[in-house]
């Protein structure tokens, strides 16, 4: 290997002889190959082929300390390729295909919009990044938005430290957008019951029933499968997902078995009212195929929820035909992930533990479950208290005793 990191190899392809340089890109320092075409073959002169394949090195030797001069420190790297470099080979590697997708538009969208194509990594400065902040918030994105860019950036600055191009992680030095506690909405339980009620006929009965009685995210529901119903046991499996992705120009809708954690994995009792709707439901499904015949969708036989012609109901579906649904039968709006915390709500009013609860849900640590549902947690303390004092009786009372 050469002093530029640059190695250099002869390849014989189908009878075609190739140059093949390794070398460390420029400005990742990922390790990649150049394949260079010598215009011989493998019946030409030995000397021929070795004076082609050491010109063919010796010329991409000097194109590479072109590229290095470019670069004067690391920290000249372009930003924006760094930041989209670290995203697709580092990052990638650990988050779920929907969550990268959602970082690509980040930095297609507001990122280069913002910062363009021209900076540099030593460009980028706690006060620029605070300016890209405001001006996100000029436009209308909420505080908890510019806090995925924060976490974003600060995960590409922290690779780069530990890459040794920067010391520390700049974004230490940038106020941490600090949004607004969450409340979500949810329903008493009379407006449940309305709502069960008004959707029995509806294409969103089974993943509102899933909603209301299990707390289910919105892919959890869409990704029951019969195959996850043990109705011998009475148990009900949470252990797969309907999502939409983006690959290539268009969204797709697939199912995985990337669960948002691993306690999102979880097995449930088979309520005995759900057991009943979800064995009606199967019975309906199975005289639509037989209704429907060639017409009928058989990709997704194993699935819960599908519509009368056996296709996948999507999120898209969900997300936009439910506050239809509740403006057709005159209801509160929520959203559909508001029944989740209606769930949680419900449980809590009936005095069921946190942790309980926590398991029930799905969510990872009981700090996640206490800060969705401290306000409710809150009026079940004083309910605890009212009982105390109940039992305990009141100063005067206790006073009264001791005379």
């Amino acid at each position: 290997m050469s002093k530029t990191g640059l190695n250099g190899s002869l390849q014989n392809k189908n009878g075609k002889l190739y140059a093949v340089i390794g070398y460390n890109d420029v400005v990742t320092q990922k390790r990649k190959m150049k394949w260079i075409s010598l215009g011989l073959d493998e019946n030409d002169k030995k000397s021929v082929i070795n004076r082609a394949l050491r010109d063919a090195i010796s010329d991409f030797e000097d194109e590479y300390d072109k590229m290095l001069s470019g670069l004067r420190s690391p920290e000249d790297y372009p930003f924006l390729a760094f930041l989209t470099e670290w995203l697709e080979t580092v990052k990638i590697k650990k988050v779920q295909e929907s969550t990268i997708n959602g970082y690509r538009q980040m930095v297609k969208g507001q990122i280069t919009r913002y910062f363009g194509d021209k900076l540099t990594l030593g460009d980028i400065t706690p006060r620029l990044v605070m300016r890209f902040y405001d001006s996100m918030r000029k436009e209308g994105l909420s505080e908890r938005s510019i806090l995925h860019y924060h976490n974003f950036l600060h995960g590409m600055f922290g690779y780069a430290v530990r890459q040794e191009i920067f010391t520390g992680n700049l974004m230490d030095r940038v106020e941490r957008p600090e949004p607004k506690r969450f409340v979500g909405k949810f329903y008493s339980e009379a407006e449940v019951r309305a709502l069960l009620a008004a959707a029995k006929d509806d294409i969103l009965y089974i993943p509102i029933v899933l909603a209301a009685y299990y707390g289910v995210r919105r892919s959890e529901a869409l990704g029951v499968s019969w195959s996850n119903i043990d109705f011998e046991n009475k148990l009900i499996y949470i252990r797969q997902k309907v999502m939409t992705v983006r690959r290539g120009n268009q969204n797709v809708t697939v199912i995985s078995d990337e669960m948002k954690n691993e306690s999102s994995r979880r097995t449930l009792p088979l309520i005995p009212e759900v057991e009943t709707i979800l064995l009606e439901h199967r019975k309906r499904q199975e005289e639509y195929r037989e209704m429907f015949r060639s017409d009928y969708c058989t990709e997704y036989l194993d699935m819960v929820c599908v519509d009368p012609l056996g296709n996948l109901i999507t999120p898209y579906q969900v997300t936009e035909h439910f506050p239809v649904l509740l403006k057709q039968n005159n209801m509160r709006n929520i959203r559909y992930h508001d029944l989740r915390h209606t769930c949680a709500s419900l449980l809590l009013n009936k005095d069921v533990n946190m942790k309980v609860i926590q398991m029930w849900l799905g969510h990872s640590s009981m700090k996640t479950t206490s800060d969705c549902y401290s306000h409710l947690e809150a009026s079940a303390k004083e309910r605890a208290g009212e009982v105390l004092s109940s039992i305990l009786g009141t100063d005067q009372d206790r006073e009264s005793e001791d005379e």
